[in-house]
């Protein structure tokens, strides 16, 4: 019994970030400087939250058929201030809130990349930590509860009680399934917590969330793909009913691109990680560390790409670069496609776009309780935040592991960079198979959604409908 605790505490112990390379400051170290870092990151995060998520929440709308291959599209909030009304509500800001403790933690790596690369100050890792691991623990057990309830049982008759009983049974499945599976890796390996087993582990306890995000995603790609071109065609649309500006435009085309790409790397993925584990090949590292086999493949057969590969290599070991690709990550995944995937959750997307996605209202309960538009805002921010934030510590560890906070502690536990980069690659690969199982159920809806008109100022009524 003892063994399994033990293997539990690793397993939650190996989400926390550590320092490796560089050198940790303690306490008693203290200096002014070391303050910097936790300072920007506090202020950074408080324009986000002040000024950033409530604009984006600011043109939240849900349709309704009206007819056939006819929808209205109501607004739910045109302002910012209709926005801040909304993050106001219980639910809503507990779900918000930790999806600002995931980017507070993330901001703060930044910061302390910016101002003293060499050096991690010690307390600033604890925060780092602690406000990584609080989304990454919780966000499981919200999107869990969400899939199994019914939609009856999310609505405002729902009795306090019952509630409360499925919270309690679904924590203790959870729980007893990362359980079970670390016991059941220690008895495959004499006892010992391996490398591949604590990542399956993880997969595990995180798979709720990396099932809803897969299924959310796969039923929002072909509405996120059709309304993201026209908006940047500067065109109005469902999810963007206002009339786009040049940033705007110019950032719903570099979406559009991604989305146009995901089947690929989804497949990538899936694939890469199968031909790993059950081949073993001689050279997985090079295979994982290159864009798994489509990426490697490339750059075996393209001189002119391994030449750029390999000063990418050299690049990756700069601080710079990587609180670059921070930034980077944190400006599309973080604050860009979380508040897409919001959007068209909320308007019903999914439904007339998609199959298999994930329904926990239906429209008019959307309109009209605040309830419903609650625990909409709540489930997205407070399921995506942990998964999105714990791939992103993921990769970090299997790109920049020389600059990441204890990367030494994590080897010398049998996580060496190979490792690291196959358990990145499986935490991928299961996302990717749960959206592409989603993708292929739901692309056949793409053409009759280019059908259907969506009249988006149903109030005025106008003649006709807009796209």
């Amino acid at each position: 019994m003892r063994n399994v605790f033990l293997g539990v505490f690793l397993a939650f112990l190996a989400l926390i970030p550590h320092v490796s390379a560089s050198s940790i400051a303690k306490p008693t170290d203290f200096d002014i400087t070391y303050l910097y870092p936790l300072l920007s990151a506090l202020f950074v995060a408080t324009l986000l939250w002040k000024f950033f998520v409530p604009r984006q929440l600011s043109a939240l709308q849900v349709a309704f058929e009206i007819d056939d291959n006819l929808y209205e599209v109501h607004r739910l909030s045109r302002t910012i201030e209709d926005a801040r009304s909304i993050l106001q509500q219980g639910r809503v800001a507990f779900g918000v809130g930790l999806y600002m403790m995931g980017m507070l933690g993330v901001l703060l790596l930044i910061a302390e990349l910016l101002f003293q690369p060499d050096t991690y100050f010690e307390p600033n890792l604890w925060i780092i930590g602690l406000f990584v691991l609080i989304p990454i623990l919780i966000s499981p057990w919200e999107t869990m509860n969400a899939q199994l309830a019914g939609k009856g049982d999310t609505r405002i008759g729902a009795t306090t009680i019952g509630t409360g009983i499925r919270r309690i049974l679904t924590l203790g499945i959870l729980v007893s399934a990362t359980i079970i599976t670390i016991v059941y890796g220690m008895n495959q390996n004499n006892g010992k917590v391996t490398p591949v087993w604590l990542a399956v582990t993880m997969l595990v306890f995180m798979a709720p969330t990396i099932l809803a995000y897969g299924r959310i995603m796969g039923a929002s790609w072909n509405m996120l793909l059709l309304n993201k071109w026209r908006t940047a065609n500067g065109r109005r649309n469902p999810i963007d009913p206002d009339k786009p500006s040049f940033v705007n435009r110019l950032f719903s085309l570099l979406l559009v691109l991604f989305l146009i790409t995901m089947p690929v790397t989804a497949l990538n993925g899936i694939v890469t990680v199968f031909h790993v584990l059950y081949n073993d090949p001689n050279n997985a590292k090079d295979i994982l560390n290159f864009g798994g086999i489509i990426g490697h493949s490339i750059y075996e057969r393209i001189d002119l790409i391994s030449e750029f590969l390999f000063h990418w290599e050299f690049i990756k070991s700069m601080p710079q670069f990587l609180s670059f690709y921070l930034s980077l990550n944190i400006a599309i995944v973080g604050l860009a496609f979380i508040f897409e995937l919001t959007r068209n959750l909320i308007l019903g997307g999914q439904t007339f776009g998609g199959m298999f996605g994930v329904t926990l209202d239906t429209p008019r309960e959307i309109r009209t309780e605040e309830a419903a538009q609650g625990r909409q805002i709540s489930f997205a921010f407070a399921g995506f935040s942990g998964y999105t934030v714990l791939l992103l510590i993921l990769v970090c560890y299997k790109e920049f592991g020389d600059l990441m906070p204890f990367t030494t502690s994590l080897e010398n536990k049998g996580f060496n960079e190979e490792m690291r980069l196959l358990a990145t690659w499986m935490f991928i690969a299961v996302g990717n198979a749960v959206f592409l199982f989603t993708w292929l159920l739901s692309i056949a809806k793409l053409s009759p959604l280019r059908q259907i008109r969506f009249d988006l100022d149903p109030e005025e009524r106008r003649e006709g409908a807009v796209m």
